[in-house]
């Protein structure tokens, strides 16, 4: 199982949802979250709810339009920028990623 890299002030977080009969780019309402704008308090949750989803992730999500959500997690290891990518199926998204992406803030 994948884990979780360390992330820093420089780490943002993207959030949308996809897949479903229909692609329509106002639906997915992707959402951004940068680091450097959150407290500790806010960035531990953000992990948390991202922890929880490498666990259900799966990159074969958005088959027969099947909605999920799609997460890519921009960090940096040294000198080297670097991203993760997670697809959570819909159907299995905890509820507070799906407050995250819907309300763009952290519980």
């Amino acid at each position: 199982m994948k884990s979780l890299p360390p992330l820093g002030d420089d780490a943002v977080v993207r959030l949308s949802r996809q897949g479903g009969v229909a692609a329509i780019h106002t639906l997915t309402r992707p959402r951004e979250i940068a680091f450097a704008q959150c407290n500790i308090d806010q960035r531990t949750r953000i992990c948390s709810v991202l922890e929880g989803c490498l666990a259900i992730e799966d990159p074969a999500s958005g088959r027969g339009d099947q909605r999920f959500y799609e997460i890519e997690v921009c960090y940096r290891i040294g000198e080297q920028d670097d991203r993760m990518v997670m697809k959570v199926p819909e159907d299995r998204a905890p509820g507070e990623l799906v407050h995250l992406w819907d309300k763009g803030e952290v519980l």
